[in-house]
């Protein structure tokens, strides 16, 4: 034992192991951290955020010197990101110990890898399941779109809207009010947005806009942060951070710069995901797709669009030369569990203000396929009531003749045969045709059929009253707060 720790031991009347070397007390949590103790040094090994790849042991560690037990320790070093497995990175520890205090730290490095390597289990302690409180339905923290603790990508082209969306989003859930029409939050709470391709001033901006188009003032509850480096090599500041501040809602902006490697590279995309549930809670993360038409899926590995147990969704938008009003389509292409209707909505710039309006998105998506058949027939009658046969209606919508036919079969609550002659012509069934007004037009044409695949979506639910918003208050607070680099 040092000199000097003996001399720190009598003034404090403690009797600590006076052996040169006695055996570290090793005890892991059931998160599967391990700590590492020196008793007679007063020292402690923290070891956390612990992943294997192949042969390689990667975690977090810190030290921690406490020599007077009702007296807050002292950190020598602090969450530290070691690979345990190479004599080059451990050296970088001892160095770093070194300059602090002198100590076997070479030794006690080894051990603490030794200890790591020995008690390591990927994943959580085994539960039953019979253990686990039932929730009783999917819980959600932003209505038919993102699910609690669930991580949820949307991807779509440059310039179709989607960082300005995401942010809507994340400020519904920090405002409790509802930025984007159907996509109300239903848990408040603190909100950090990581961003790795811009600035903080352009998100500022935005944000002002989008609160002005509501009318609401600013909140605290919307954290910033401007990345550099990988989701990896900061899930644990990020993991503190969020425990710290209560976030409820993690947004990625872009995954493409956010991961160690390439985006093809599955280890590396897989170690995206893996950080962003070590760290927990809901996540929303923004994908890019490849240039050209028709891509369906995010650019990179195919776990972009397979892994995100949330679901994975596409955007299109489209702005008309000339006009300051973005079409805007969401489409859910991946899920594990309820499927989601196509949404549409306009959004409106100018004036210093951004506003989401309702739209049919058979009026604002460019691909026709993505939005379920039953509406589409229900739109093209609507538009013309006249009776006609399915194969001339499955030309209208881009269709089969087979699945026109079957579509309406299955479906003679909305839909009528009339006549008895060869071929059948079809058409709605007149309580599904909305009643002219005077002026011409049909009142109530927004609101039509069910999709029964759908949950609980109609043709649209569009407002009866456009024009007449709703007024939405919130109490002032002060802007946003940016997250200290």
């Amino acid at each position: 034992m040092s000199d000097i720790i003996k001399q720190v031991a009598a003034e404090l009347g403690l009797q600590p192991d006076d052996s040169p070397t006695s055996e570290p007390q090793v005890d892991v949590a059931a998160n599967h951290d391990v700590t590492v103790a020196y008793p007679d040094r007063f020292l402690r090994f923290v070891v956390t955020s612990i992943s294997k790849q192949k042969r390689r042991y990667d975690a977090f560690v810190t030290v921690l010197f406490k020599p007077v037990p009702d007296r807050p320790a002292r950190r020598l070093i602090a969450d530290t990101h070691v690979d345990l497995s190479s004599t080059n990175s451990k050296a970088g520890v001892v160095r770093s110990l070194k300059n602090l205090r002198q100590e076997e730290w070479a030794t006690m490095i080894e051990e603490v890898a030794s200890a790591v390597q020995d008690n390591w289990q990927p994943g959580e302690a085994a539960v039953r399941l019979e253990d686990v409180p039932n929730p009783g339905a999917i819980q959600y923290l932003v209505q038919s779109l993102l699910q609690v603790d669930e991580h949820t990508v949307i991807f779509g082209p440059g310039g179709s809207g989607k960082s300005i969306t995401v942010l809507a989003i994340g400020l519904s859930v920090a405002t409790s009010q509802m930025f984007v029409p159907k996509l109300a939050p239903q848990i408040q709470g603190p909100v950090l947005y990581l961003d790795w391709e811009r600035s903080a001033s352009p998100h500022r901006l935005r944000y002002t806009q989008l609160l002005a188009g509501l009318g609401i003032s600013g909140t605290r509850d919307f954290h910033y942060r401007r990345m550099v480096g990988s989701l990896t090599d900061s899930a644990e500041e990020i993991k503190h951070y969020c425990a710290e501040h209560g976030i409820v809602l993690c947004i990625a902006d872009s995954v493409g710069m956010a991961v160690a490697g390439e985006i093809s590279d599955e280890p590396a995309v897989m170690g995206y995901f893996n950080a962003a549930r070590y760290i927990g809670g809901t996540w929303l993360s923004i994908a890019h797709v490849p240039k050209g038409e028709g891509n369906k899926k995010p650019i990179g590995s195919q776990y972009w669009y397979t892994q995100p147990q949330g679901g994975t969704y596409e955007i299109q938008g489209e702005t008309p030369e000339g006009s300051s009003i973005l079409s805007l389509t969401m489409i859910h292409q991946k899920t594990n569990d309820e499927r989601n209707a196509t949404l549409g909505w306009t959004v409106q710039f100018g004036d210093g203000r951004v506003k989401y309006a309702n739209a049919d998105p058979l009026d604002t998506t460019t691909d026709m396929s993505t939005i379920p058949l039953i509406r589409r027939v229900t739109a093209v009658l609507l538009e013309n009531p006249a009776a006609r046969s399915t194969q001339a209606i499955a030309d209208e919508v881009g269709s089969s003749n087979n699945a026109i036919g079957n579509l309406f079969r299955g479906s003679s609550d909305q839909f009528v045969v009339i006549g008895a002659g060869k071929p059948q012509l079809w058409q709605l069934k007149s309580d599904r045709i909305p009643p002219v007004e005077s002026g011409g037009n049909t009142s109530g044409i927004g609101v039509s059929t069910n999709d029964p695949p759908l949950r609980g979506e109609g043709l649209m639910e569009t407002n009866p009253h456009p024009g007449e918003e709703k007024e939405t208050k919130l109490p002032p607070t002060s802007d946003l707060w940016y997250l200290e680099d």
